[in-house]
Protein backbone atom coordinates (compact mmCIF):
# COMPACT_ATOMS: atom_id res chain seq x y z
CA UNK A 1 0.00 0.00 0.00
CA UNK A 2 1.42 3.39 -0.81
CA UNK A 3 2.17 5.49 2.32
CA UNK A 4 2.92 9.13 0.50
CA UNK A 5 1.60 9.98 -2.47
CA UNK A 6 2.59 12.72 -4.41
CA UNK A 7 0.85 14.14 -7.63
CA UNK A 8 1.38 16.57 -9.86
CA UNK A 9 -0.01 18.96 -12.43
CA UNK A 10 2.19 22.03 -12.91
CA UNK A 11 -0.50 24.60 -14.75
CA UNK A 12 -2.99 25.81 -15.85
CA UNK A 13 -6.40 26.61 -14.49
CA UNK A 14 -8.56 24.02 -16.52
CA UNK A 15 -5.91 21.47 -16.35
CA UNK A 16 -5.66 21.58 -12.97
CA UNK A 17 -9.38 21.22 -12.12
CA UNK A 18 -9.62 18.20 -15.25
CA UNK A 19 -7.23 16.35 -12.67
CA UNK A 20 -9.14 16.51 -9.55
CA UNK A 21 -10.81 13.15 -10.12
CA UNK A 22 -7.44 11.24 -9.82
CA UNK A 23 -6.98 13.12 -6.56
CA UNK A 24 -10.77 11.21 -5.25
CA UNK A 25 -9.80 8.09 -6.58
CA UNK A 26 -6.72 7.73 -4.73
CA UNK A 27 -7.57 8.86 -2.01
CA UNK A 28 -10.68 5.75 -2.38
CA UNK A 29 -7.79 3.68 -2.97
CA UNK A 30 -5.46 4.48 -0.45
CA UNK A 31 -7.95 5.99 2.39
CA UNK A 32 -5.00 6.75 4.96
CA UNK A 33 -2.04 7.75 2.90
CA UNK A 34 -0.32 11.39 3.18
CA UNK A 35 -1.59 12.54 -0.61
CA UNK A 36 0.32 15.73 -1.52
CA UNK A 37 -0.47 17.94 -4.56
CA UNK A 38 2.49 19.82 -6.52
CA UNK A 39 1.72 22.54 -8.61
CA UNK A 40 2.95 25.87 -10.19
CA UNK A 41 1.56 28.94 -7.90
CA UNK A 42 -1.21 30.35 -8.25
CA UNK A 43 -3.17 27.06 -9.29
CA UNK A 44 -2.73 25.49 -5.99
CA UNK A 45 -5.35 27.72 -4.98
CA UNK A 46 -7.67 26.16 -7.22
CA UNK A 47 -7.18 22.91 -4.66
CA UNK A 48 -8.11 24.68 -1.41
CA UNK A 49 -10.47 22.43 1.03
CA UNK A 50 -10.15 19.82 -1.39
CA UNK A 51 -10.53 16.80 1.44
CA UNK A 52 -9.06 14.10 -0.47
CA UNK A 53 -5.36 16.00 -0.07
CA UNK A 54 -2.73 16.03 3.13
CA UNK A 55 -1.91 19.13 1.90
CA UNK A 56 -0.59 21.28 -2.07
CA UNK A 57 3.14 22.83 -3.18
CA UNK A 58 2.33 25.61 -5.15
CA UNK A 59 5.86 27.15 -6.26
CA UNK A 60 6.45 30.04 -7.45
CA UNK A 61 9.55 28.66 -9.99
CA UNK A 62 10.14 32.21 -11.72
CA UNK A 63 11.21 33.17 -8.11
CA UNK A 64 12.62 30.05 -6.85
CA UNK A 65 16.76 30.58 -7.70
CA UNK A 66 18.83 27.89 -8.16
CA UNK A 67 19.36 27.72 -4.27
CA UNK A 68 15.50 27.31 -4.19
CA UNK A 69 15.31 25.10 -6.58
CA UNK A 70 18.03 22.73 -4.80
CA UNK A 71 16.01 23.06 -1.71
CA UNK A 72 12.66 21.90 -3.60
CA UNK A 73 14.25 18.89 -5.06
CA UNK A 74 16.06 17.89 -1.37
CA UNK A 75 12.32 18.31 0.00
CA UNK A 76 10.89 15.99 -2.42
CA UNK A 77 13.77 13.18 -2.01
CA UNK A 78 13.75 13.40 1.56
CA UNK A 79 9.45 12.72 1.59
CA UNK A 80 10.06 9.49 0.69
CA UNK A 81 6.72 8.63 -1.77
CA UNK A 82 5.68 5.74 -2.58
CA UNK A 83 3.89 6.92 -5.55
CA UNK A 84 4.68 9.85 -7.66
CA UNK A 85 2.20 10.74 -10.76
CA UNK A 86 3.02 13.13 -13.56
CA UNK A 87 0.23 14.31 -15.06
CA UNK A 88 2.23 16.88 -16.92
CA UNK A 89 4.99 14.95 -18.49
CA UNK A 90 7.02 18.00 -19.38
CA UNK A 91 10.89 18.59 -18.67
CA UNK A 92 10.45 20.25 -15.00
CA UNK A 93 7.39 18.31 -14.11
CA UNK A 94 9.55 15.13 -15.30
CA UNK A 95 12.79 16.43 -13.18
CA UNK A 96 10.70 16.80 -10.19
CA UNK A 97 8.90 13.38 -10.35
CA UNK A 98 12.27 11.98 -11.00
CA UNK A 99 14.13 13.67 -7.99
CA UNK A 100 11.67 11.95 -5.77
CA UNK A 101 13.33 8.36 -6.57
CA UNK A 102 9.93 7.29 -5.70
CA UNK A 103 9.08 3.46 -5.61
CA UNK A 104 7.07 3.73 -8.33
CA UNK A 105 7.08 6.76 -10.97
CA UNK A 106 4.47 7.30 -13.27
CA UNK A 107 4.14 9.37 -16.44
CA UNK A 108 3.41 10.22 -19.71
CA UNK A 109 5.43 8.41 -22.42
CA UNK A 110 7.72 11.03 -24.40
CA UNK A 111 11.97 9.43 -25.53
CA UNK A 112 13.99 12.29 -23.75
CA UNK A 113 11.60 11.79 -20.95
CA UNK A 114 11.03 8.35 -20.33
CA UNK A 115 14.25 8.06 -17.78
CA UNK A 116 12.75 9.91 -14.98
CA UNK A 117 9.57 7.38 -14.74
CA UNK A 118 9.38 3.89 -14.11
CA UNK A 119 5.82 3.37 -15.19
CA UNK A 120 5.69 4.62 -18.79
CA UNK A 121 2.26 5.63 -19.71
CA UNK A 122 1.54 5.31 -23.43
CA UNK A 123 -2.26 6.55 -23.34
CA UNK A 124 -4.47 4.81 -26.44
CA UNK A 125 -5.60 7.13 -28.68
CA UNK A 126 -9.31 6.21 -28.42
CA UNK A 127 -8.72 7.59 -25.17
CA UNK A 128 -10.60 11.11 -25.71
CA UNK A 129 -11.55 12.57 -22.50
CA UNK A 130 -8.96 14.40 -20.39
CA UNK A 131 -9.90 13.24 -17.47
CA UNK A 132 -9.76 9.97 -18.74
CA UNK A 133 -6.45 10.49 -20.41
CA UNK A 134 -5.39 11.27 -16.44
CA UNK A 135 -6.73 8.40 -14.84
CA UNK A 136 -5.45 5.84 -17.26
CA UNK A 137 -1.63 7.13 -15.30
CA UNK A 138 -3.56 5.57 -11.93
CA UNK A 139 -4.92 2.42 -13.54
CA UNK A 140 -1.40 2.08 -15.32
CA UNK A 141 -0.49 1.06 -11.60
CA UNK A 142 -3.34 -1.29 -10.84
CA UNK A 143 -5.65 1.24 -9.62
CA UNK A 144 -9.71 0.96 -9.95
CA UNK A 145 -10.31 4.23 -11.55
CA UNK A 146 -13.62 4.78 -12.14
CA UNK A 147 -14.77 8.03 -13.62
CA UNK A 148 -16.10 10.85 -11.99
CA UNK A 149 -16.64 14.67 -12.82
CA UNK A 150 -14.05 17.51 -11.94
CA UNK A 151 -14.99 19.21 -8.67
CA UNK A 152 -13.57 22.60 -6.84
CA UNK A 153 -14.47 23.17 -3.05
CA UNK A 154 -15.73 25.61 -1.31
CA UNK A 155 -17.09 26.42 2.37
CA UNK A 156 -19.86 28.59 3.21
CA UNK A 157 -17.57 31.18 4.83
CA UNK A 158 -15.75 31.72 1.78
CA UNK A 159 -19.09 31.73 -0.86
CA UNK A 160 -20.27 34.59 1.75
CA UNK A 161 -16.83 36.42 0.70
CA UNK A 162 -17.88 35.93 -2.30
CA UNK A 163 -21.00 37.15 -2.07
CA UNK A 164 -19.47 40.67 -0.30
CA UNK A 165 -16.67 40.98 -3.02
CA UNK A 166 -19.87 41.32 -5.63
CA UNK A 167 -21.71 43.83 -3.90
CA UNK A 168 -18.36 45.54 -3.19
CA UNK A 169 -18.59 45.89 -7.25
CA UNK A 170 -21.93 46.53 -7.51
CA UNK A 171 -23.84 43.36 -7.30
CA UNK A 172 -27.29 44.05 -5.88
CA UNK A 173 -28.11 40.32 -5.26
CA UNK A 174 -24.95 37.93 -6.27
CA UNK A 175 -27.32 34.69 -5.82
CA UNK A 176 -29.34 35.68 -8.71
CA UNK A 177 -26.55 37.50 -11.07
CA UNK A 178 -24.95 35.53 -14.34
CA UNK A 179 -21.47 36.93 -14.58
CA UNK A 180 -20.23 36.84 -18.40
CA UNK A 181 -16.42 36.77 -18.89
CA UNK A 182 -15.48 37.70 -22.56
CA UNK A 183 -11.94 37.13 -22.21
CA UNK A 184 -9.67 34.16 -22.79
CA UNK A 185 -6.33 33.65 -22.75
CA UNK A 186 -5.73 32.53 -26.94
CA UNK A 187 -7.16 34.95 -29.25
CA UNK A 188 -9.29 32.08 -31.14
CA UNK A 189 -10.69 30.85 -28.09
CA UNK A 190 -12.69 34.11 -27.76
CA UNK A 191 -16.83 34.30 -28.45
CA UNK A 192 -17.17 37.67 -30.31
CA UNK A 193 -17.59 40.22 -27.58
CA UNK A 194 -20.51 41.67 -29.24
CA UNK A 195 -21.91 38.48 -28.44
CA UNK A 196 -21.44 38.70 -25.21
CA UNK A 197 -23.30 42.39 -24.84
CA UNK A 198 -26.31 40.09 -27.11
CA UNK A 199 -26.32 37.88 -24.50
CA UNK A 200 -26.56 40.20 -21.97
CA UNK A 201 -29.24 42.20 -23.75
CA UNK A 202 -31.45 38.86 -23.87
CA UNK A 203 -30.96 38.07 -20.30
CA UNK A 204 -31.98 41.77 -19.05
CA UNK A 205 -35.14 41.61 -21.02
CA UNK A 206 -35.73 38.69 -18.86
CA UNK A 207 -34.96 40.43 -15.64
CA UNK A 208 -32.13 38.30 -15.09
CA UNK A 209 -28.98 40.44 -12.91
CA UNK A 210 -25.99 40.37 -15.03
CA UNK A 211 -22.49 41.05 -14.01
CA UNK A 212 -19.32 41.01 -16.28
CA UNK A 213 -16.37 39.15 -14.85
CA UNK A 214 -12.78 40.41 -16.20
CA UNK A 215 -9.61 38.55 -15.45
CA UNK A 216 -6.00 40.07 -15.96
CA UNK A 217 -6.12 42.29 -19.66
CA UNK A 218 -9.48 41.63 -20.19
CA UNK A 219 -10.81 44.34 -19.04
CA UNK A 220 -10.64 45.91 -23.29
CA UNK A 221 -13.07 42.55 -24.02
CA UNK A 222 -15.43 43.40 -21.06
CA UNK A 223 -15.84 47.45 -21.67
CA UNK A 224 -16.78 46.28 -25.51
CA UNK A 225 -19.02 43.86 -24.47
CA UNK A 226 -20.96 46.17 -22.60
CA UNK A 227 -21.96 48.83 -25.32
CA UNK A 228 -25.14 46.99 -25.12
CA UNK A 229 -25.83 47.20 -21.23
CA UNK A 230 -23.60 50.40 -20.10
CA UNK A 231 -24.93 49.62 -16.70
CA UNK A 232 -23.97 46.03 -15.68
CA UNK A 233 -21.71 45.53 -12.76
CA UNK A 234 -17.78 44.19 -13.54
CA UNK A 235 -15.82 42.30 -11.35
CA UNK A 236 -12.30 42.81 -11.93
CA UNK A 237 -8.90 42.53 -9.93
CA UNK A 238 -9.86 39.41 -8.07
CA UNK A 239 -6.68 36.95 -7.23
CA UNK A 240 -7.42 32.88 -8.22
CA UNK A 241 -9.15 32.02 -5.08
CA UNK A 242 -11.12 35.15 -4.95
CA UNK A 243 -12.48 34.24 -7.85
CA UNK A 244 -13.48 30.82 -7.20
CA UNK A 245 -15.46 32.40 -4.64
CA UNK A 246 -17.29 34.65 -6.35
CA UNK A 247 -18.13 32.28 -8.96
CA UNK A 248 -19.67 29.72 -5.79
CA UNK A 249 -21.49 32.89 -4.84
CA UNK A 250 -23.19 34.06 -9.06
CA UNK A 251 -26.51 32.67 -9.97
CA UNK A 252 -24.16 31.05 -13.39
CA UNK A 253 -21.63 31.46 -15.54
CA UNK A 254 -21.14 31.77 -18.91
CA UNK A 255 -17.34 32.19 -20.88
CA UNK A 256 -15.26 31.23 -23.17
CA UNK A 257 -13.25 27.54 -23.57
CA UNK A 258 -10.72 28.05 -20.63
CA UNK A 259 -10.44 27.95 -16.97
CA UNK A 260 -12.40 30.09 -15.19
CA UNK A 261 -15.32 28.04 -16.75
CA UNK A 262 -13.98 24.77 -15.04
CA UNK A 263 -13.76 26.54 -12.02
CA UNK A 264 -17.44 26.96 -12.58
CA UNK A 265 -17.95 23.30 -13.87
CA UNK A 266 -16.27 22.12 -10.69
CA UNK A 267 -18.36 24.03 -8.28
CA UNK A 268 -21.38 22.46 -10.18
CA UNK A 269 -22.82 25.82 -10.75
CA UNK A 270 -24.96 26.28 -14.23
CA UNK A 271 -22.49 26.85 -16.55
CA UNK A 272 -22.31 27.19 -20.81
CA UNK A 273 -19.28 27.45 -22.30
CA UNK A 274 -18.67 28.29 -25.77
CA UNK A 275 -16.33 26.23 -27.80
CA UNK A 276 -14.26 27.43 -30.82
CA UNK A 277 -11.57 25.81 -32.35
CA UNK A 278 -11.02 22.73 -29.49
CA UNK A 279 -13.21 19.81 -29.30
CA UNK A 280 -15.60 19.27 -26.19
CA UNK A 281 -15.00 15.40 -26.26
CA UNK A 282 -11.52 16.20 -24.90
CA UNK A 283 -12.36 19.22 -23.00
CA UNK A 284 -15.22 19.21 -21.49
CA UNK A 285 -15.57 16.11 -19.62
CA UNK A 286 -18.81 16.85 -17.91
CA UNK A 287 -21.87 14.41 -17.71
CA UNK A 288 -25.16 15.57 -18.78
CA UNK A 289 -26.21 16.34 -15.81
CA UNK A 290 -28.15 19.35 -16.38
CA UNK A 291 -25.43 21.88 -14.72
CA UNK A 292 -22.99 22.41 -17.40
CA UNK A 293 -23.17 22.64 -21.23
CA UNK A 294 -21.04 23.62 -23.96
CA UNK A 295 -22.08 25.65 -27.55
CA UNK A 296 -20.08 24.82 -30.61
CA UNK A 297 -21.09 25.36 -34.51
CA UNK A 298 -19.45 22.31 -36.87
CA UNK A 299 -17.47 24.33 -39.68
CA UNK A 300 -15.82 22.91 -42.04
CA UNK A 301 -11.95 24.70 -40.35
CA UNK A 302 -13.11 22.97 -37.18
CA UNK A 303 -10.85 21.68 -35.18
CA UNK A 304 -8.13 23.35 -35.77
CA UNK A 305 -6.46 23.78 -32.00
CA UNK A 306 -5.10 27.38 -33.33
CA UNK A 307 -4.21 29.86 -30.86
CA UNK A 308 -4.74 32.78 -33.32
CA UNK A 309 -7.13 33.21 -35.89
CA UNK A 310 -8.39 35.54 -38.90
CA UNK A 311 -11.71 34.86 -39.60
CA UNK A 312 -12.75 32.02 -36.14
CA UNK A 313 -15.77 31.44 -38.18
CA UNK A 314 -16.58 28.63 -35.59
CA UNK A 315 -16.97 31.39 -32.88
CA UNK A 316 -18.75 33.68 -35.23
CA UNK A 317 -21.69 30.94 -36.30
CA UNK A 318 -22.63 30.66 -32.54
CA UNK A 319 -25.60 33.07 -31.57
CA UNK A 320 -26.53 34.78 -28.70
CA UNK A 321 -29.74 33.57 -28.81
CA UNK A 322 -28.34 30.16 -29.00
CA UNK A 323 -25.94 30.82 -25.86
CA UNK A 324 -28.96 32.06 -24.08
CA UNK A 325 -31.53 29.42 -24.64
CA UNK A 326 -29.10 26.80 -23.23
CA UNK A 327 -28.46 28.63 -20.37
CA UNK A 328 -32.43 28.79 -19.83
CA UNK A 329 -32.16 25.27 -20.10
CA UNK A 330 -30.07 24.72 -17.39
CA UNK A 331 -31.77 27.20 -15.21
CA UNK A 332 -35.18 25.67 -16.00
CA UNK A 333 -37.11 28.97 -16.89
CA UNK A 334 -39.00 30.11 -19.87
CA UNK A 335 -37.76 33.03 -21.74
CA UNK A 336 -38.70 35.01 -25.16
CA UNK A 337 -39.73 32.93 -28.08
CA UNK A 338 -37.50 30.93 -30.09
CA UNK A 339 -36.13 32.20 -33.56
Amino acid sequence: MSERILLTRLRYIGDVVLTTPCIRVLRDSFPKAEITYLTQAPYGEILENNPFLTRVLSIDFASLGTVGAMRLLWQLRRSSYDLAVDLFSNPRSALLTASTGARKRVGTYHFWRSWAYNVNVRVPPAVRSAVEHHLEHLRSVGLEASFSPPEVFVTKEETEEGDRLMRASGIAEPSKTILLQPGAKWHAKRWPVKRFGELAELLRREAFPVAFVAGPGEETNVIESKVRVPDAPVVSGLTLRQLVKVLSAAAAYVGNDGGPAHLAAGLKKPMVAVFGPSEPDIWFPYPGDGRSSCVWEEVECRPCHLHFCEHVNCLQSVSARRVFWRLMELLEVGGPARE
